[in-house]
């Protein structure tokens, strides 16, 4: 009896073994990378048009610059203020030009770095002993209904993941579509923080699969690999099992709610103010004025 089961369970191992493989291959091989968006002849198009708006908008910026220098006469109020917008000019019309190859560098960039989170998984017969562990285990109920709970996180992971990956291959669209346009808005301090939002929206679409990456493998290593199981930390229970399924859990659904975090970033038109530094800053004072013994007589006077 007990080499049927050995059988069984053997057999239940490699089974969920090859699909996990087959859902880490698909997540971290086709929904975490992000194409190549800007050899798409949509965009190309798109941001041709875009830099033409540019060109338009620019050559009339520099003649109304100098008509603004020959009617002032030379002032020096008209000279400080050509002097100070003609390098923001300068850069607004460079970065407009290049922001394709900007573009394209940093998709480059964000592929490969999920490339070197994702890559060097367990090998097979570690994934093997750490699975039959788990499925060893799995005869407790805690444990089985963890196994429950993780099948429908990973379910979930895998539709969140196709939808959140349409939805941020269209941002990408229409942010290298548009790069022109927000680029060249670094040439007044005016417009200048419509191009910080463009930077923190890109860099946001991009840190996405990468950030994803890291908390899906540092999931997966948790769940295939026997050396990264977490240790029972002398407690007087066994809670290995159930321990190491509960941050597994909590890895996966933390990997979907990444993009939600990265929205509310890049919505940020700045660094809000600090709780925790005015909090700080308040008990300081208290502790100097209680400290000081004028304040403090004068408090007792004045009650």
């Amino acid at each position: 009896m007990g080499g049927l089961f050995d059988q069984v369970l053997d057999w239940l191992t490699g089974a969920v073994l090859d699909c996990l493989d087959a859902i880490f291959g698909l997540v971290t091989g086709v929904l975490l990378t992000t194409p190549q968006v800007t050899a798409l002849p949509q965009v190309q198009a798109l941001t041709g048009r875009s830099v033409w708006i540019v060109d338009t908008v620019f050559v009339l910026a520099f003649v109304a610059a100098g008509v603004l220098v020959m009617v002032a006469g030379g002032s020096e109020q008209s000279r400080y203020t050509v002097k100070d917008l003609l390098p923001r000019l300068v850069v607004g019309f460079t970065a407009a030009h290049f922001s394709q190859l900007v573009c394209a560098q940093l998709i480059d960039v964000a592929n490969a770095l999920t490339g070197a989170v994702s890559d060097g998984g367990p090998d097979s017969d570690s994934a093997f002993a750490a699975i039959r562990t788990h499925l060893t285990a799995g005869r407790d109920q805690t444990v089985a209904l963890l196994f429950l709970i993780l099948a429908l996180v990973i379910t979930a992971l895998i539709a969140t993941t196709a939808v959140q990956f349409v939805g941020r291959i269209v941002a990408l669209l229409v942010l290298t579509g548009i790069a022109p346009l927000a680029l060249a808005c670094h040439a007044l301090p005016q417009t200048d923080p419509v191009a910080r939002m463009w930077w923190r929206s890109y860099t946001g679409c991009l840190a996405i699969p990468v950030v994803q990456a890291f908390f899906l493998t540092a999931g997966e290593q948790i769940l295939l690999d026997p050396a990264a199981l977490l240790p029972v930390l002398g407690l007087p229970v066994e809670p290995g099992g159930v321990l190491n399924l509960l941050v597994v859990v909590v890895l996966f659904w933390t990997t979907t709610r990444i993009p939600g975090l990265m929205a509310r970033w890049a919505g940020q038109p700045g660094r809000g103010p600090n709780v925790l530094g005015a909090v700080v800053r308040v008990v300081v004072v208290q502790q100097i004025t209680r400290n000081l013994p004028g304040l403090n007589m004068l408090r007792r006077t004045s009650r």
